[in-house]
């Protein structure tokens, strides 16, 4: 169900988990803020974006689990993308965000990218959360269940991409595809992941993931 009102707790529940998420030896997306309550904050701002955009989705009324995602040709528009540049500003400088954007480019094309150059159609997730007091109760599934319906529907493939490999095993247990993997430097890693909707044609599965996909084994 897509999520219309919320309050500032449940926004700050999702931040949390975020934030505090325990990467173990990994380097998360924290490197690219001031720390944890940064980037928890930031994540806060992206929840509000999504939220006046109309692309944020919840599983049931309680929300133990929230999704964000773009369908093709939907445009995030100024009051989604507003929130977003000034929680990425408010908790971030300038400088640790040039260092994390030339980190990005350095790191080679996401599959958003190639998919975009490629024309393909796609749906793409921009967050995924089970708030803490729900983990472990099988809502991810449910969560990542919300995108793939849609993907079914429109007959296009679902991609995200996330920032730890603990966090990509899960997609793939989810039924996800790695697609592609970026070295960040000081920034970590970041996994291209794609589920294709169901009966899709194995050449077609091929093309989407453009020259530079690559599988992990």
């Amino acid at each position: 169900m897509i999520v219309k009102s919320m309050n500032e707790s449940a926004i700050c529940a999702i931040g949390h988990a975020f934030g505090y998420y325990d990467y173990g030896e990994e380097t998360g997306m924290v490197y690219a803020f001031f720390g944890q309550e940064s980037t928890a904050q930031y994540i806060c701002a992206y929840v509000r974006g999504m939220l006046r955009g109309g692309f944020l989705h919840t599983t049931s009324e309680r929300g133990e689990g929230y999704i964000a995602y773009k369908r093709p040709k939907e445009k995030l528009g100024f009051k989604t993308l507003w929130p977003i540049a000034t929680g990425m500003l408010h908790n971030s400088s300038m400088k640790r965000l040039m260092r994390f954007a030339m980190a990005i480019k350095k790191g080679g094309k996401s599959l958003q990218e190639r998919m975009d150059k490629e024309k393909k159609p796609y749906i793409f997730v921009g967050m995924v959360c089970v708030c803490e007091k729900y983990q472990g109760q099988g809502y991810m599934r449910k969560v990542m269940d919300i995108a793939f319906a849609e993907g079914d529907r429109l007959r296009v493939p679902v991609i995200l991409e996330t920032d730890a490999k603990s966090k990509c095993d899960k997609y793939v247990h989810l039924g996800m595809v790695i697609a592609g993997t970026r070295d960040l430097g000081e920034f970590g890693k970041m996994y291209d992941l794609i589920k294709y909707p169901d009966a899709v044609p194995a050449e077609a599965k091929s093309l989407s993931c453009g020259r530079g996909g690559r599988a992990l084994r």
